[in-house]
């Protein structure tokens, strides 16, 4: 099975402009963080992920696809009537 490049994960994340997802991400070597929120917008370099958490405000994050090539980010399709999907698989 041939590897995932850049440009596939781009069209990947494009595909799924609008739809709910957790995000897993490495903040440091020994911190893991999970959040769900809404992939907003992408651009040729980095995509955002807009999350709100109980009462916080509303936050944007942002990544970049080499984060997903990397596995430093890993993203589940959470949408009504569809089980767990995984956004990428490399």
């Amino acid at each position: 099975m041939p590897k995932a490049t850049i440009m596939d994960i781009r069209r990947e994340v494009e595909n799924y402009l609008g739809r709910r997802v957790k995000l897993e991400a490495h903040k440091s070597k020994k911190k893991l963080y999970q959040k769900e929120g809404v992939i907003e917008s992408t651009y040729p370099s980095i995509f955002t992920v807009r999350v709100q958490e109980d009462k916080r405000k509303e936050q944007k994050l942002s990544f970049s696809y080499s984060d997903l090539l990397t596995q430093s980010v890993k993203i589940v399709l959470l949408d009504e009537g569809e089980t767990d999907s995984a956004l990428l698989v490399s």
